[in-house]
């Protein structure tokens, strides 16, 4: 008798464990035992069983969502550090590499002037006479910055050589005083070594008050040499983009 108690408890314990790991804590299982008509030992050896496997199980789903907790967090600090960062960061890495369209760093505005002036290419200087380009203007704001961003003007027609001034217009809509700081290209991409910027709120931090509108200029200047250089001769409109970037807010006094 005793070896049919153990056979029988020992084949209810293998059914809870199975159905508790469907249902919470085998409780099933063990409502379907107590209703049967073996003995109170096999049940309270069953129910042990299924009771300390769910507890188990419990202990291990909240060790899992502590440990998905933990990461979560430490990814979202991590991309609120690299938005900080990411502007100069950017900034850095275009000037080196001139990606996007980005402005190498080498001689300044200045300085090609200077040397323009002094003794200037006569060649040079008549084929940038006679070549028109388009330069087309475009504006964007990132999520979660509640400024209206937009050119004054959709485009100009320029010469290379000329140096020429454009607007842009920003409007905070929002209720509270916000920072934010653009960043900018020149489309296609091998214009950016001929773009040169004399005067431009990119990279600058530009704070405004709630409903408070702002024009802010670019005065800029493609060098001569553009109308010479074969590897552009097709190129003939230009799209400068500025993008704005959200770097705090503060309830404005």
């Amino acid at each position: 008798m005793s070896r049919n108690l153990h056979s029988l408890a020992s084949r209810y314990g293998r059914l809870l464990l199975s159905q508790s790991q469907q249902t919470e804590g085998g409780l099933i299982g063990l409502s379907v035992l107590r209703g049967s008509r073996y003995s109170r030992n096999a049940y309270d050896c069953c129910s042990s069983l299924s009771y300390s496997t769910a507890r188990n199980a419990a202990a291990q789903r909240q060790k899992r969502v502590t440990e998905q907790g933990l990461y979560l967090v430490t990814v979202v600090v991590g991309m609120v550090g690299l938005t900080y960062a990411s502007v100069p960061l950017y900034r850095m890495f275009c000037q080196a590499t001139g990606f996007g369209g980005t402005i190498k760093e080498g001689k300044t505005v200045e300085e090609k002037l200077k040397a323009r002036k002094e003794g200037g290419d006569e060649d040079v200087e008549k084929a940038a006479a006679a070549r028109e380009l388009t330069v087309t203007f475009n504006a964007d704001v990132a999520d979660g910055l509640e400024w209206k961003f937009a050119p004054t003007q959709r485009s100009v027609k320029i010469h290379p050589g000329q140096s020429t001034l454009a607007f842009y217009t920003v409007e905070n809509q929002s209720d509270k005083a916000i920072t934010g700081v653009s960043t900018y290209n020149v489309a296609p991409q091998q214009v950016g070594q001929y773009f040169n910027k004399v005067q431009c709120f990119c990279f600058e931090e530009q704070r405004l008050r709630p409903g408070e509108k702002l024009d802010m200029p670019v005065f800029f200047y493609i060098d001569p040499e553009y109308a010479t250089d074969t590897r552009v001769d097709h190129i003939n409109n230009i799209t400068l983009s500025y993008t704005f970037f959200k770097v705090g807010e503060d309830d404005d006094e």
